[in-house]
């Protein structure tokens, strides 16, 4: 078998990512699995040793996964958790957001804190190395709140960071950074003060610094969408695209020319471009190809760019086993083997430059659309001229940073260079765009299936492959075969989540509420939708949370009133989402079907009245019966407007419910004894997030547990489901 050492780095990856995926309890069933497709294959192919090496490297991906999270569980920022402590840290990097909000990446003892800093710094990058002491309370990252969302603490221990903190004020203690930080400093602020001397308009330097140096914190995020949109997002992470333009113009300064010290100096260079790019996976990825390129050309030595990729992502994961959950670590290694596989099929036709554009973005496809769901038709196009000027831009814009190194001063015309080439870029994209007209949203399909896509298409463009099918040697091929079907299975229940059963769920949208109700007949309906003045729920929170679960529309978004934290939410989802109809008026006695045993009851008010002061008692209360169980959604109503429905439903059972959404975020005035013994809940869900307003009132929270009624939170469980079978409820939480 050619390439092995892609097959140890396959079965590797697969092993740490069971690890992360597979529930603790079955742990140990691994291995014993492992076993048994071990002897399954060893019936069917002569390769038994090798075929034991892959057991191993799957073995060792599971020792390298454990192996983290024990240092996760068991190092001392665990003790720190939730205590104001005094901690000494050395800076390893800083951040900048903007003039007042930073990210220091802090080593403490070993073991890395991402702490936020709310005030302004002079010269920020001066940190770098510098030893500091503060005061602060150690927490872990909160996980996605929503299934099969965005999971900011996975994304920081893709970074290795495994806490995080607010720091106030700090106080350096040692300015004597070592060798290594103060190179590192150097090379960061030339790059910071570069960036600034530009005299060029703001958005066309954002763009730049994101360009050259992968830091998008000063893009105008429009700009931003209008790359996304068009599938050029990716000149704006530095990756391959960038070390291979700085590989081509040394390939052709060089010649055929074989220079150990010319090859010295330009890894030189390359490390010092890696150090002010903050070492990315891709970069990391793409410096260590280019490398191995150089050592193969000086020593005569045939270079495979599969087996090289197999090493970088070895030398990755060995150092970081986290690393493999990052959509860099993905994109980057899918892109190169999208290269790899699909290139020497494609440039006989195509011609070798178009076939190296089509080949990454047909690999990178369908990754996109399960991570980011979105899909561009003119991506391919809108790359060709943004390619040609980010190949004019990066080597333009890397000589002008070695000359600010050097001299302290900018390249004659590097300013006017930049601005023409960054303006051209967004005025390129922009036309490109055409206002959304060639991308569209959609919603992520199966796992499994984009697991058996990829596994088909690099399994039958593979060399091996064609090799053994036109000799007719199954016999070659089952092993692949099997190894594949194997992944697909892991990934069909891997990536299945009690939600998908669930009917009901209460939505994590911070501080403010949202209800989701799957119909029957496969139509979706929310009830409020949360909001936030300074963060985008609609676009940001509730988008991502309906396509990631295979929902491309919402027949119905009901909001119980028109303050903030309930209806803005949905008012921006309807901007950037397919909702049909939005409810903001209602009376009691109206009914809404949506089947035979689903159907919405409106309880209150009895006459919206538009000239109230108190919003809260013009609140929409919705009565959900589905199939025998039953939902009340009480907004934001308070103690008077529980005794007013009370007493208009008194004598009858209209307001006793199997699930009551506590009103008003868990506020002290709401949820009376009179309303609970009205109600007679078994579950209450309390939808609340960060606030400054005391949700939820422990008086609220003893109250109802000593009714025995079950107590959910959204702030600690995240999303939480119900779970309907045949009337008998049982409840589902993202975050136990």
């Amino acid at each position: 078998m050619r390439r092995k050492l892609l097959s140890i780095a396959i079965l590797m990856i697969a092993g740490i990512v069971s690890m992360e995926w597979i529930d603790r309890r079955i742990l140990w069933a691994l291995p014993a699995a492992a076993f048994i497709l071990f002897i399954t294959l060893c019936k069917i192919s002569k390769q038994k040793k090798f075929l034991l090496c892959l057991l191993l490297s799957f073995c060792t991906g599971c020792v390298l996964m454990l192996s983290a999270q024990h240092a996760e569980e068991q190092g001392h920022l665990q003790e720190c958790m939730g205590k104001n402590v005094t901690l000494t840290a050395t800076v390893v990097e800083v951040q900048r957001s903007d003039e007042e909000k930073y990210k220091l990446r802090c080593d403490v003892g070993g073991e890395l804190l991402l702490c936020s800093y709310y005030r302004p710094l002079v010269n920020h990058w001066d940190l770098t190395g510098c030893e500091i002491t503060f005061t602060a309370a150690v927490e872990k990252p909160k996980p996605s709140g929503n299934p099969r969302t965005f999971d900011y603490g996975l994304y920081l221990k893709t970074k290795k960071i495994f806490y995080t903190a607010v720091m106030n004020r700090y106080q350096v203690t040692s300015h004597s950074p070592s060798l290594t930080y103060r190179v590192k400093r150097f090379i960061l602020s030339h790059r910071e003060e570069m960036i600034e001397r530009l005299q060029i308009d703001a958005e066309v330097k954002g763009l730049i610094k994101g360009i050259l140096f992968g830091d998008t914190a000063s893009l105008d995020e429009d700009i931003y969408k209008e790359f996304q949109h068009n599938g050029t997002a990716h000149v704006l992470a530095v990756s391959g695209l960038h070390v291979g333009i700085l590989y081509g113009l040394y390939k052709k300064c060089n010649g055929r020319r074989k220079s150990l010290l010319t090859a010295l100096i330009f890894c030189l260079l390359l490390a010092l471009y890696g150090t002010a790019t903050l070492w990315s996976v891709s970069v990391t990825r793409a410096i260590f190809l280019v490398a191995l390129t150089l050592l193969g050309n000086l020593w005569d030595r045939r270079y495979d760019t599969a087996s090289a990729l197999a090493a970088a992502a070895l030398f990755i994961i060995t150092d970081n086993p986290y690393a493999v959950m990052g959509a860099s670590f993905q994109m980057s290694f899918l892109a190169v083997l999208s290269l790899t596989f699909f290139t020497p099929l494609l440039e006989k036709k195509l011609g070798s430059t178009l076939a190296v554009m089509v080949s990454v973005q047909l690999g990178l496809m369908p990754y996109m659309i399960y991570n980011f769901n979105y899909i561009s038709f003119i991506g391919i196009l809108c790359n060709i001229p943004v390619i040609f000027m980010i190949s004019l831009l990066v080597p333009i814009g890397i000589a002008g940073y070695l000359w600010f190194i050097v001299t302290g001063r900018l390249f004659p015309l590097l300013a006017d260079c930049l601005s023409g080439l960054g303006t051209l870029a967004i005025k390129v994209n922009h036309f490109f765009e055409a206002e959304g007209a060639f991308s569209f949203d959609i919603v992520s399909p199966p796992l499994w299936t984009i697991c058996l896509l990829y596994g088909l298409v690099f399994l039958i463009t593979s060399e091996h492959f064609r090799i053994y099918f036109k000799r007719k040697d199954f016999n070659e091929l089952a092993p692949q075969t099997v190894f594949m079907i194997t992944m697909v299975i892991f990934s069909f229940f891997a990536s299945f989540t009690p939600f998908d059963q669930a009917s009901i769920i209460f939505v994590d949208v911070g501080q403010g509420d949202c209800i989701h109700l799957k119909c029957d007949d496969g139509k979706n309906l929310l009830f409020d939708g949360g909001g936030n003045i300074n963060y985008n729920i609609g676009e940001k929170t509730l988008k991502p949370y309906l396509l990631k679960n295979g929902i491309g529309q919402v027949q119905l978004a009901a909001a119980t009133h028109l303050h903030t934290d309930h209806y803005l939410g949905l008012t921006q989802l309807a901007e950037c989402f397919d909702v049909k109809k939005v409810l903001t008026k209602g009376r009691a006695g109206q009914r809404i079907m949506l089947g035979d045993a689903q159907w919405i009851d409106i309880l209150w008010p009895q006459q919206q009245d538009p000239n109230i002061d108190d919003e809260n008692l013009n609140s929409l209360i919705f009565k959900i019966q589905d199939h025998g169980v039953s939902v009340l959604i009480t907004g934001d109503i308070t103690e008077e407007g529980e005794k007013a429905l009370v007493e208009k439903y008194k004598g009858t059972d209209t307001l006793k419910s199997d699930i009551l959404k506590v009103a008003h975020h868990g506020s002290p005035y709401s949820t009376s004894d009179l309303f609970l013994d009205a109600v007679k809940p078994s579950v209450a869900v309390i939808s609340v997030g960060k606030n400054n307003y005391g949700h939820p009132s422990n008086v609220v929270i003893e109250k109802l547990r000593k009714k025995g009624i079950m107590v959910f939170r959204t702030d600690q469980s995240g999303a939480v489901g119900i779970i309907n079978r045949k009337g008998k409820i049982s409840v589902c939480t993202k975050n136990q």
